[in-house]
């Protein structure tokens, strides 16, 4: 059956295609990205670690929800029955509508996790859904709506006037369904860090004025931004760290279990939230805090034959938190291999943006961690 709106079959679409730098590249990816983002010519979202997914509804109300690849047989899968839970978003949107999206697990990476759903008969998805977690539908991009095609549309106006303005209340309520939030320049730079140092798969930027182009892969229009840009060092710990917060401010604090009286400074590992919201001197604290253990860790390498700091690891182990300061010795000189997304240069000297560690090396010690690693 054809899913045509505004005279285009949207079924035999085929989809676009992200470019990223190839393998031969001969230019510093982490540097042309940069600029590319921080231009003002691109916008660009997370990129979920699933299985694409177009949704179309046609003109009669018939819809589709169907990958990137046709099946052997010819033809597209319909697998929209394998996500009921995403059934009344997509009753809600109007007929003649075409959204580009990904389904995927937010607790479970990798796209081979959302194939053990999409690649088994209905009834065993439903129950391997109901049994485990269930599927969620991440909306980035409209290719129609309400009977118009926007195939000629610009990348922004189909992203500000219709994914953020049109259907942007379709979203509420909604468990399983989500729309990508859009950054640009140094928010998107950031954005980018956040994402990667949480462990995400990347960003895709596009061009502001870009139009759709099924079936195309056209340089530098998108940009498939992963971890491949991040700086890798290997840095040593050289026993300095940072005191952790002491007031707690997250969501669990109902069931927070790491509190301090402010009177007596008498800690407590009993859930003091009905004290604390009887005004009673009881403050909920952070598990740092409590234990007397660090936030972060400092790391070094060696400059002129002497240690020589570039920044700050919070990423860290409850053990190391704990280690580097009740049992220093076993930690000062460790090295470690560290991404980051750059290193900074700052007044005082250098800074890690989003700086974590990969792992040990335990085949090096501190004087093979060289300061031409940074300024090379």
């Amino acid at each position: 059956m054809a899913m045509i709106i505004d005279g285009i079959d949207f079924e035999n679409e085929e989809a676009e295609k992200y470019w990223s730098f190839p393998k031969t590249y001969k230019g510093d990816k982490q540097a042309d990205t940069k600029n590319m983002i921080m231009s003002g010519n691109y916008i660009g979202a997370e990129k979920k670690d699933g299985h694409y997914a177009r949704f179309i509804k046609d003109m009669d109300g018939n819809m589709r929800l169907q990958g990137r690849s046709e099946s052997v047989n010819g033809g597209y899968l319909n697998k929209i029955e394998w996500v009921p839970q995403c059934q009344s978003f997509f009753d809600s949107l109007p007929n003649g509508t075409v959204l580009l999206g990904e389904l995927y697990f937010p607790t479970q990476r990798g796209s081979r996790k959302v194939t053990t759903i999409l690649g088994c008969l209905k009834d065993k998805a439903l129950e391997r859904q109901e049994k485990g977690e269930k599927l969620h539908y991440y909306v980035f991009d409209i290719w129609a709506y309400n009977g118009k095609s926007l195939l000629d549309t610009p990348f922004q106006t189909r992203i500000d006037h219709y994914l953020d303005y049109e259907i942007l209340d379709l979203f509420k309520g909604e468990d399983y369904v989500e729309d990508a939030h859009y950054y640009e320049g140094q928010e998107l730079w950031d954005e980018l860090g956040k994402i990667l140092n949480e462990g995400g798969e990347g960003v895709v930027i596009t061009q502001k004025t870009a139009k759709a182009a099924p079936g195309k892969r056209t340089a530098r229009k998108t940009l498939k931004v992963k971890m491949e840009i991040e700086q890798t060092i290997d840095a040593f710990l050289d026993g300095n760290y940072k005191q952790p917060t002491r007031l707690y401010n997250g969501k669990e604090i109902m069931t927070w279990p790491y509190w301090e009286n402010e009177k007596t400074m008498e800690k407590s590992n009993i859930n003091r939230f009905k004290d604390y919201n009887d005004g009673l001197p009881w403050v909920p604290v952070t598990k740092p805090y409590y234990y007397g253990w660090a936030s972060a860790v400092s790391i070094s390498v060696m400059r002129d034959g002497k240690p020589f700091h570039i920044g700050w690891i919070s990423g860290i182990t409850d053990e190391m938190k704990e280690g580097i300061i009740k049992t220093p010795d076993k930690y000062i000189g460790n090295v470690f291999e560290i991404t980051c997304m750059e290193v900074e240069h700052t007044k005082s000297g250098y800074s890690l943006r989003h700086g974590k560690f990969v792992g040990p090396r335990p085949d090096k010690n501190a004087k093979d961690c060289t300061f031409d690693q940074i300024d090379s």
